[in-house]
């Protein structure tokens, strides 16, 4: 009789012990995993790194630059944000987009586009100078350091990202063409500093394919990674508004010059896509990093078909592999399906 008083006592306690988590993304951070979307609204285009145990992550919020931080990917959910940066002057004042932070000599920067006086056509991109603690990148004010405008681009550009290769550094961006049907195309232009761009930007790549050109012809959002020795760029594609945006992959010649589009060849297929039978659509916009040797990506993504280029886009997270020197990436997952906590 004690044994099974002791039992039923037990159980009591383990019941109570649950019911105190509050809810359930308490229990699923407790159990070690985490679900997505980690945000409700304004997910779109997310950077996120783990640095020090801790996550930091930006996203789209159009009116300013803000960051969350958390030790665990759910707890992003109920982090509270802090905003790093915002503007009132003319001309670069209006829908702030796709800010990324990176830690460049020394110092943290954030590149992101931003517009001016209402007007999308002045969308051009920016970069803010932040602190110099590289366990922190929300430790510290940021200022307005430049526009990165290259000398032969003075056109609609966004999307700004860094590609560090053989000792030089370059950034690579989407940016409008010329062409009567709206077009953008990948670009990738030398440094000379953090703050600072050399010489004319190179267009590498453009949408020529049927999954690149859904609704309107789309190269943006593109980003570096170099694997074995082999660099390529991942890079969204087809306009945000349809629900068959999608990555695609470009593939440098090893020793090639990457200011050549002839150095770069695109792969024929998308690799990572709408999951219908997951309720996931237009999934895009990412940003791959690192925890502890593990490869993760965070990316934006709709719950419901039709949701277009609004708020109602969702940050997600999930690991991918590596294959050889090729980067791998799985079906997106749906709401609230746990996914093991890196």
């Amino acid at each position: 009789m004690a044994f099974l008083t002791s039992i039923a006592l037990f159980l009591s306690l383990a019941a109570l012990s649950l019911a105190s988590f509050g809810n359930s993304s308490s229990v699923l951070s407790r159990a070690g995993t985490f679900s997505n979307p980690l945000n409700k609204q304004k997910g779109a285009d997310p950077c996120m790194r783990y640095i020090n145990g801790v996550y930091y992550m930006t996203s789209t919020q159009n009116t300013d630059i803000a960051m969350w931080a958390a030790t665990t990917v759910e707890g992003i959910k109920t982090a509270t944000p802090t905003v790093l940066f915002t503007d009132t002057t003319a001309g670069r004042n209006f829908d702030f987009w796709a800010p990324e932070f990176w830690y460049l000599d020394g110092r943290w920067y954030i590149y992101y586009a931003v517009a001016g006086n209402g007007d999308d056509n002045t969308h051009r991109l920016h970069v803010l100078s932040g602190g110099t603690d590289a366990s922190n990148p929300m430790n510290g004010a940021y200022s307005h350091t430049a526009s990165l405008v290259p000398s032969n681009f003075d056109f609609w550009a966004v999307d700004g990202s860094i590609l560090e290769l053989g000792g030089a550094r370059y950034f690579i961006f989407s940016g409008k063409t010329t062409d009567a049907v709206w077009t953008q195309c990948t670009y990738i232009v030398r440094m000379s500093s953090p703050t600072a761009l050399s010489g004319n930007a190179v267009q590498i790549s453009c949408p020529t394919l049927s999954w690149e050109t859904a609704a309107t012809p789309v190269q943006e959002g593109p980003e570096a990674i170099t694997i074995g020795g082999v660099t390529h760029i991942v890079y969204s594609a087809s306009h945000c508004s349809t629900d068959d945006y999608a990555l695609g992959l470009l593939t440098l010649t090893t020793g090639a010059n990457p200011l050549l589009a002839s150095s770069w060849t695109k792969a024929t297929s998308p690799v990572f896509t709408k999951n219908v039978a997951a309720g996931v659509y237009g999934p895009g916009h990412h940003f791959m990093f690192e925890k502890d040797g593990e490869h993760l990506f965070a990316y934006h993504g709709k719950s419901k078909p039709g949701l277009g280029c609004g708020d109602l886009r969702t940050t997600r997270v999930q690991p991918f592999s590596i294959n050889g020197t090729n980067p791998v990436f799985p079906a997106a997952v749906g709401d609230g399906i746990a996914v093991a906590e890196p």
